[in-house]
């Protein structure tokens, strides 16, 4: 396992890192989440028993596809985005991973690599409207 982070409950980034001492079997069939045990350093007597943070457990994806939120729109709780398919837009539905950093979506399903998307503005675009194509280091030209 990936050595964790801890979020104090006054928002501040616990310095050591800590390490998963025990999981749960038990998955909560509701939410999916199980209950797990870590252990951080406490040299500093910082840490007392009963007090609260949050946890976070670092997840690695490689080889995926990322794209802007900026690129995405969302309707009836899906997400979809903008393909540009022989000079026009096609409206492709897309899983993506359910934690993000708030400006980016990692892929799961719905895109292949190669595939063009409309990068801004997704809210504004319609099927079928014609777009003209540029890669982004022909605009930083």
């Amino acid at each position: 396992m990936p050595a964790v982070s801890l979020t104090l409950s006054n928002g501040k980034e616990y310095e050591e890192a800590g390490h998963i001492n025990a999981i749960s079997g038990t998955v909560d069939q509701s939410t999916g989440g199980v209950t797990l045990r870590a252990v951080f350093p406490n040299q500093g007597h910082l840490l007392r028993n009963g007090g609260s943070g949050i946890v976070s457990v670092p997840t690695e994806y490689k080889d995926c596809i990322a794209i802007p939120k900026s690129a995405t729109y969302e309707l009836q709780n899906r997400i979809f985005t903008w393909k540009v398919v022989d000079g026009k837009t096609q409206s492709a539905p897309i899983t993506v991973y359910k934690y993000n950093d708030g400006q980016n979506y990692i892929v799961l399903s719905g895109l292949t690599p190669g595939d063009i998307i409309v990068a801004e503005g997704a809210g504004l675009m319609r099927e079928g409207t014609a777009v003209n194509v540029t890669s982004t280091s022909e605009s930083e030209k």
